[in-house]
């Protein structure tokens, strides 16, 4: 039933908005990077992924197009445990969601690239990597795809 919609319908609604906006702004620049999101399942309950976002390139070194790749949080690579790493992100959404609801999209940007700011970050993406203790390539081989690889942790997106 989610087929042809938005990925954000399955996103829970304590999502903030500025948060999808910053995954495509990044998308958008060709930068691969990760995220960490919430989503809803059918019943109301909901749960989190690690998410992957690479742009990816034909033999001949053209884009192709931009693949998305969905997995649990890597428990063994956190810096911190499991149920701090979501409450402080949880507490960060929520700050958010609060600022667009009752003050606007753009207090909510202005609000986000602040913390950034504060904490050293540029983007999103660097901001959640610190949670984790990844060594170099070793991103990609977690998320890496094989035969076994159900098809719903792999979206590509095409370009236009």
């Amino acid at each position: 039933e989610f087929i042809g919609k938005k990925p954000k319908i399955v996103c829970n609604t304590d999502m903030p908005d500025i948060i999808h906006d910053e995954i495509g702004k990044m998308i958008k620049a060709f930068r691969e990077g990760i995220a960490i999101l919430k989503h809803k399942t059918k019943n109301g309950d909901f749960f989190w992924t690690f998410t992957h976002f690479k742009p990816s390139y034909k033999k001949d070194g053209s884009f192709e197009a931009f693949v998305t790749r969905r997995k649990p949080i890597p428990v063994n690579k956190l810096k911190t445990n499991e149920t701090r790493l979501k409450s402080q992100i949880d507490k960060l959404y929520h700050v958010l969601k609060g600022i667009e609801t009752h003050v606007g999209y753009d207090a909510s940007k202005k609000y986000l690239e602040g913390y950034l700011e504060d904490r050293g970050y540029e983007l999103l993406s660097d901001y959640y990597l610190d949670f984790f203790d990844f060594r170099e390539g070793e991103i990609d081989e977690y998320f890496s795809i094989n035969p076994r690889t159900p098809d719903k942790i792999v979206k590509k997106y095409y370009p236009v």
